[in-house]
Parts: structure tokens; sequence; C-alpha cells
């Protein structure tokens, strides 16, 4: 009789089609089982975003070192012709205009181009806007800064479709503003814009979400509009105060 003790296990030595078969298929499925586990340790994390006129937004992003949130998109318009799809970002999210401006920190505008204009398209709008949103008694206080940020828009040159603007206001730097990552410069050409005019950056704002600006641009940057995520589903609107 055999010691159970030290019998040593051998493999099976079935050769038979049907066993060989199933060695394959055993050894596919590690191979494929193996192959899946890396990919997911190795897949990039995908953002979330959302989709407005075939643009994608990502609903959070770091900018100067701080993390801000998609409060909302808008599509903006010049007549009938669609100008860029807005975005706001905030440190966190405001359902009204004035909450918006008390909020402390980092904010940004970012335009996400649908058509081309050149710089002095750029500067009249921007000046029309401004001083539709100023009361007469801002708008003369801030004429200087109004020349610097007209002088930042002449060095742009013009914007395209599918370029990108962020118009942010960083505390402690100003007023910033960038073109596709390039930052734009004021006066001197090799100096960057920075505008540190709180109240400028204010009117600003007024521009997109104060009582002059478009409802359905103003309601959307506020976070009251559904949003369509990329890939399927919705954002819904934030809860008013």
């Amino acid at each position: 009789m055999s010691d159970p003790l030290n019998r040593v296990d051998t493999a099976p030595t079935d050769s038979s089609p049907d066993a060989v078969e199933q060695l394959l298929i055993s050894r596919r499925a590690f191979v494929a089982g193996a192959a899946a586990s890396a990919f997911v340790l190795w897949t990039p994390e995908v953002k979330a975003a959302v989709e407005l006129e075939g643009v994608e937004i990502e609903e959070s992003i770091t900018a100067y070192g701080k993390k801000l949130v998609l409060n909302g998109i808008g599509l903006r318009k010049r007549g009938y012709f669609k100008a860029d799809v807005t975005a706001l970002y905030l440190p966190e999210k405001r359902t009204t205009a004035e909450a918006v401006m008390k909020l402390d920190g980092l904010r940004r505008i970012q335009l996400n181009i649908l058509r081309e204009f050149t710089s002095s398209t750029i500067s009249r709008i921007f000046i029309a806007d401004f001083k539709q949103v100023a009361t007469d008694e801002e708008f003369k206080k801030l004429i200087d800064v109004i020349g610097q940020i007209g002088s930042a828009y002449a060095n742009v040159k013009r914007v395209v479709k599918g370029d990108v603007v962020n118009l942010d206001w960083v505390p402690g730097r100003g007023w910033m503003a960038t073109h596709n990552g390039k930052q734009l410069t004021g006066d001197n050409a090799n100096d960057p814009m920075g505008i540190n005019n709180e109240l400028a950056y204010q009117i600003y704002l007024r521009m997109y979400i104060g009582p002059h600006a478009p409802a359905e641009l103003r309601n959307g940057l506020l976070g009251l509009t559904k949003m369509n995520r990329v890939g399927g589903g919705t954002v819904n609107p934030s809860p008013e105060p």
C-alpha cells in the first residue's frame, strides 16, 4: 500500500483532443483576464464633461493651483449668429448673480469660440457691452482700465472657431486672461494683462449674469437650466435659494 504522505502528485496525462482543447480554453481565459485587469489599472481617468453646440466643457478644472467647479454654461449670440459657448467656473456653485459677486476666490469666464472675430470687432463689442451694464460714474472711473483691456484684445489679432479664451479673477493678481493657453498682454506686448481692479471684473460678470444679459444665457450660467452630459445623461438644474 502506498504512503499518502510520500505520494507525489503529477499533472494529468490525458492527451485526448477534449482535454487539450479544455486546457487551451483555460489558458486563453487566464490571458484575457490578466489583460483586462491591466487595462483597468492603466486606463486614464475620464473627466466628466457636459456638451453644448458640439463643445465639451469639463465639470471641474484646476486653475492657478485651485480647483473650480462648473457653475453653468450658455450660448452667447450676436444678432442671428452664435458667438461662443460661455462657461462660468467658481470655487463652489451659486445660483444668483449677487451670490457670485460676493464669492471670494478665483472665478473664471470661459469663452469657447464658435465663429471668427477680428480684434477690432472684439474691442468694439466689449466696450459696447461694458458701457451698457456699467453706470455712467463707473464707466468714467474705469476709462483707463477699459483702455488696458482694449490693448490686450488688440494684441490677439483674431479668434476663430475652436479657440478658447479664459477671463479670470485671481485674488492678489487681478484680472488675467489667456487665449488658447497663452497669456494676453497689455500695453507692453511683453507684459501679461493683469488688472487689479475687482470692480472692473464684476462689471464684466454683469455682461453675462446681470439683468441686461439675455435670460437664456444668464440662467444657463447660473446653473438654472439642465446640461447634457457627454456620453449620455444630464446635470439637473441647481435648486434656487
